[in-house]
């Protein structure tokens, strides 16, 4: 906390010199850079606000779209489901797999198609399917109350990619400065000891 208040003091008086503070025109360099990035950190806000709600929009209107075209009904499976199985070296149970099943239309009829049977299902159990207008399997729409959730982590995640950059440009800024400073260091106690050797 104290290296953090110390740095942030430094970059202070590097920009606003007082009381006989010496500043390297490499400090002030570094501390205006500081004061640009956090400004515009700052300015992204907004931006990354409006981003979020467009998101937020764009997926509100499309949960509504995909819940007027969509239907569920309920099929019957015809084959068994997937036996009950680990899966990968930590031994996840296994999910659901592709298994003929059979449904009504609504104009009349049967469909017959592949849909997801959970493991351990038997043939002739029901399953939850979700059918577009044309009476084929679709995933279920998606649900309208998850897209402020979704704008508002796509918001934040543009902002802190940002912040993300702008750190990583600080960092080789100051990587740079860094190693021109302890040059410059190294030839002024070179010339010192030199003067001192010849005193």
């Amino acid at each position: 906390m104290n290296r953090s208040a110390d740095w942030f003091a430094r970059m202070g008086h590097a920009l606003v010199p007082r009381g006989g503070v010496v500043v390297r025109p490499s400090d002030r360099v570094q501390a205006v850079v500081v004061a640009v990035f956090l400004v515009l950190a700052l300015l992204a806000v907004p931006v990354a606000g409006v981003f979020g709600s467009d998101i937020a929009a764009q997926r509100g209107k499309q949960a509504a779209e995909e819940a007027a075209s969509r239907h569920r009904v309920e099929a019957t499976l015809l084959v068994d489901g997937p036996p009950q199985r680990a899966v990968g070296p930590d031994g996840v149970p296994g999910g659901p797999e592709p298994r003929d099943a059979r449904w009504r239309l609504p104009g009349g009829g049967f469909r017959v198609a592949q849909v997801d049977a959970e493991p351990l299902s038997k043939a002739g159990d029901p399953v939850e399917v979700w059918l577009d207008r044309a009476g084929n399997p679709v995933p279920p729409p998606l649900d309208a109350r998850t897209a402020p959730v979704e704008g508002a982590m796509s918001g934040f995640g543009a902002w802190a990619g940002f912040c993300a950059v702008l750190s990583l440009l600080y960092a080789a800024l100051a990587f740079v400065l860094d190693r021109r400073r302890l040059k410059r260091w190294h030839e002024e106690w070179t010339l010192e000891l030199d003067r001192r050797t010849r005193s």
